[in-house]
């Protein structure tokens, strides 16, 4: 792995090694990457976006991982643990605040319906299942080899919540699907259906495919020498590892799959029916009429064939229809439709065109259907705010014989070499110098020059094909091959062309990981990719549902919008009059494959330079895939080709972590109180009361514009305190062993009782404390800080002992305030208790005063001296008695009775009345 996926040191923090790379530190580094950017995103206000003159684009919140490596290098396992380890993190996030209080439902789907029973984070998951059995086969190098690319676009909340995800599909290799060399295979799918146990019975009776295996079928066999389907695929691979071999297994999870992303049941037997109508399709024979007619030979179908009934059956079109689209040819010319007869050689190319036109149609369908199932539709403050995204593209390849496939996909990786070289050396180095940064340039080898070979305007083998491809039948492989002997020999020096590569139609280009010799044989007809306008018509008929809706796609495509994404399950059926009228369309004006994926390739690359990117290199160890074998050879080829070793010298000597002023001090600046601020001369901004509401995040109050102190000048003196504190640390290490040393001799010889100790009049020993911050200036490079013209640069190992130290000072002042909180809470508590006592205590004590005031008013029953014993009883206990029980005792009289309040004396009081019941009380 290559990257920003350090790992992160121990507590001890300066001195500690990073643990070895690894997919998921490349993850967690692009999801902590992701959340800083948000971060600083959040805390810049509607003025600072107007006043700052650095430009936001200069921190990313949007991040990507590119997988790169050879094909058989495992990017396919690894972008399957990426997507795990971040659909991890997501469900660690609270996901309370992402719906309403009366509105807690999962995310409404796009096409209406809801998927009540798995999350966002299974479907995301389970989506690879599904494209891995249409889009993966067994290739000489690699069991599960991924046949097209995929650029999967996590979007995630501003809180890290998995909100949905998109995936775009880059050239799928249709030459797969009807022919492949000895010891490769067509796509899964083909072998999981045919598998026993993957239908049920009467669905294998349905689909024609009951007493059938992979070596029936002329597709799922390997083409021989001589070009005819007769060598079985099945068991010979070349690969020491076969863990795609249990295809029942491999078809009961792409069912699973299904079902996660609301496929109904009658929708997969659907696909599952062309899939058998098309492994049916493949076996069909031709037979010649041999008729001497103006439109050259004529054929058809041979309708003995076991295999007519059922692919008539399962596609629901006729034989005359069927006969007609492979056997027949229509074609405008000026204002006239043209009709012609097709020889036996050119009526198999229209099956096979036929075919692969109605498989790509299926995988496009797949795609906007996962796509419609994981996008998730949400919207104001339940819309996205940043994503990841996954590229899990095609690996340079080099087989015996490559052709115009190959020659896509090695130009693809060298523009995402030339990306990688790009943003590892260019704009790095280019930055540096930029910036004022002492830094020592790198000399790296450059690619452009392959690139302009291969896509150059008027120069490059691409647009040289698009060209031949646009004269019509004009032009040939032939012709084709002499013009770029003509214009690409002299112009570059990667091409090569000996003289027996030129009685061959061969040339050589020199890539960044070696020379591959491709073979232009079928160049003009894979680059044209013209699927037959019967085909179109020929589906548009169809008594099945599903079929028609393939129409649409192939029409769509025909007319050069191959990136339709409305093309889903749920349409009406096309008329054939539409698609007929789509068909007619100028090869001028058609997009070629070619173009088209040089113009993806584009977009691309344009996507991934507005995001911070992440690397992952997979490696080989071998090219058998034997377990526990490393070959260095290999390895270092591996590593010397991709870039490798370049890209380390420049990780060691460079910065990866750089922050703008403003960004610095953002995040940084609570530090300053920590790193003894005062005696620094830093007062970093006094934050506000913590808000109790929709954000509970302390706002940092801001001075008026013309008060606020220059970002740089603030962020000058930020950065010497952090170096004081760094070369402070680096220093107390280095005093920490020797007093280490010195405590072992001092234990074994100054061993005193407290008696003596005291008795000596000996000073207590000196306690260790850790040394003040330096308070002389610090060069501030030395510890791996360079401060630049706009922005701050630090080295891996500064930033992570930074990040550390930031995320304890945070965690200590978070437990400060939760420990106020609690407190304030358990105060609140207790004052709640403390008022419920004393209401108690006051009901007891009413409760003693009425006993004793019943007890006084049944003692008025008896006797008159009695009574006045009782009084006199009271009145020598007044003492220890309030004036309330007093009162309550005047209520005992027979009848009311006017009083006065009388003084006698030291602030006593006593009540005077004109009753006989208070003559009692004169004497006090």
């Amino acid at each position: 792995a290559n990257g920003n996926g350090n790992g992160r040191g121990d507590e001890k923090g300066m001195t500690a090694t990073a643990p070895p790379p690894h997919v998921f530190g490349v993850a967690d580094a692009a999801y902590r990457g992701m959340m800083r950017g948000l971060d600083f995103v959040r805390t810049r206000t509607e003025q600072d976006k107007k006043q700052d003159d650095v430009s936001s684009a200069d921190v990313f919140a949007n991040q990507s991982i590119l997988v790169s490596g050879e094909s058989g290098a495992g990017k396919t396992v690894t972008t399957r643990y990426i997507m795990q380890y971040l659909a991890a993190l997501s469900k660690k996030v609270d996901d309370s605040h992402l719906y309403h209080q009366n509105d807690r439902h999962p995310p409404q789907l796009l096409d209406g319906s809801k998927n009540n029973q798995s999350s966002i984070e299974q479907r995301v998951l389970q989506s690879n299942t599904i494209l891995e059995s249409f889009g993966n086969a067994r290739t000489l190098r690699n069991d599960n080899s991924s046949r097209f690319g995929k650029f999967i676009e996590l979007r995630f909340s501003e809180r890290g919540r998995l909100m949905g995800a998109s995936i775009d599909t880059y050239l799928l290799e249709k030459a797969r699907i009807v022919s492949h060399t000895c010891g490769e295979r067509t796509y899964h799918v083909f072998y999981q259906v045919l598998a026993k146990g993957s239908l049920s019975a009467a669905d294998r009776k349905n689909f024609f495919i009951h007493n059938t295996s992979a070596e029936d079928f002329a597709i799922t066999t390997a083409m021989a020498a001589d070009g005819k389907h007769k060598q079985s695929s099945g068991n010979q691979s070349q690969l020491c590892q076969s863990g795609f071999d249990d295809h029942a297994k491999m078809f009961g999870e792409l069912r699973t799959a299904m079902n996660v992303m609301g496929l109904t049941r009658q929708e997969q037997m659907e696909i599952f029916r062309v899939v058998c109508g098309l492994l049916h399709l493949s076996n069909l024979t031709l037979e010649d009429a041999f008729l001497d007619a103006n439109d050259g030979e004529e054929c058809y179908l041979n309708k003995n064939h076991s295999s007519l009934g059922p692919a008539l059956t399962l596609l629901g079109v006729s034989y005359e229809a069927l006969n007609t689209a492979v056997t027949r040819v229509q074609f405008k010319a000026v204002d006239e439709l043209v009709k012609k007869h097709l020889n036996s050689a050119q009526a198999v190319r229209a099956v096979q065109a036929l075919i692969k036109g109605a498989y790509d149609s299926i995988f496009s369908l797949l795609v906007n259907r996962v796509n419609s199932s994981i996008v998730g539709s949400f919207e104001g403050r339940h819309s996205t705010a940043a994503f990841i995204g996954l590229l899990d593209i095609f690996g340079f390849e080099s087989f015996d014989k490559n052709s115009f496939e190959q020659l896509c996909i090695n130009y693809c990786n060298e523009s995402l070499q030339q990306q990688f070289n790009r943003f590892v050396f260019k704009l790095e180095q280019q930055e540096y110098k930029r910036e004022g940064i002492n830094w020592e340039f790198i000399e790296f080898a450059d690619n452009q020059d392959i690139l302009d070979l291969i896509d150059k305007k008027h120069g490059g083998i691409l647009t040289i094909l698009d060209e031949q491809c646009m004269l019509g039948m004009r032009c040939n492989d032939r012709t084709f091959v002499s013009a770029v002997y003509d214009k690409c020999k002299s112009s570059s020096d990667r091409f090569q062309a000996n003289t027996k590569q030129k009685a061959q139609g061969k040339f050589s280009i020199r890539h960044y990981a070696g020379i591959v010799e491709y073979d232009t044989a079928g160049f003009m007809e894979k680059n044209k990719d013209e699927i037959p306008m019967e085909a179109s018509e020929l589906f548009a008929n169809s008594s099945c549902d599903f079929i028609r809706h393939l129409a649409i796609v192939i029409a769509s495509k025909m007319h050069g919008n191959s990136n339709d994404n409305n093309n889903t399950v749920d349409k009406p059926p096309p008329q054939s009059s539409s698609i007929k009228r789509r068909a007619f369309k100028s090869s001028i004006s058609r997009v070629s494959v070619g173009g088209q994926f040089a113009c993806q390739l584009q977009k691309l690359r344009r996507r991934i330079d507005e995001t911070h990117p992440h690397y992952v290199r997979c490696l080989k160890p071998n090219d058998q895939l034997r377990p526990d074998r490393f070959d260095p050879n290999i390895v270092v080829d591996q590593l010397r080709c991709g870039g490798i070793l370049e890209a380390i010298r420049v990780s060691r000597a460079g910065f990866p972590q750089r922050y703008t002023f403003e960004h610095f001090v953002a995040r940084f600046g609570v530090l300053s109180s920590t790193l003894n601020a005062a005696s620094s001369g830093y007062q970093p901004c006094r934050p506000q009361r913590i808000k109790l509401g929709p954000i509970n995040t302390p706002l940092k109050q801001k001075a008026p514009l013309k008060y606020r102190p220059d970002p740089k000048k603030e962020c000058e003196t930020l950065v010497k305190l952090i170096a004081r504190w760094i070369v402070t640390e680096r220093e107390k290490q280095t005093q920490g062993i020797l007093e280490d040393e010195e405590d072992e001799e001092t234990c074994q010889t100054d061993s005193l009782s407290p008696r003596s100790f005291w008795k000596n009049h000996q000073s207590p020993p000196k306690s260790k404390k850790s040394p003040k911050i330096i308070q002389t200036p610090v060069e501030v490079s030395k510890v791996g800080i360079q401060v630049g013209a706009t922005k701050v640069f630090l080295l891996q190992e500064t930033f992570d002992t930074i990040e550390r130290v930031r995320g304890q000072v945070l965690s200590v002042n978070a437990t400060k305030i939760a420990s106020l909180i609690r407190m304030f809470l358990s105060r609140v508590r207790y004052l709640a208790m403390l008022r419920a006592f004393r209401r108690d205590g006051k009901t007891k004590t009413r409760r003693r005063l009425a006993d004793e005031i019943e007890m006084l008013r049944s003692a008025s029953d008896t006797k008159e001296n009695d009574c006045n014993r009782s009084v006199n009883t009271f009145v020598g206990s007044y003492e220890s008695k309030s004036f309330s029980h007093l009162e309550k005792m005047s209520s005992n009289c027979s009848e009311p009775q006017e009083f006065q309040w009388v003084s006698v004396g030291h602030g006593r009081f006593v009540k005077r009345g004109q009753s006989a019941c208070f003559d009692n009380f004169q004497a006090l």
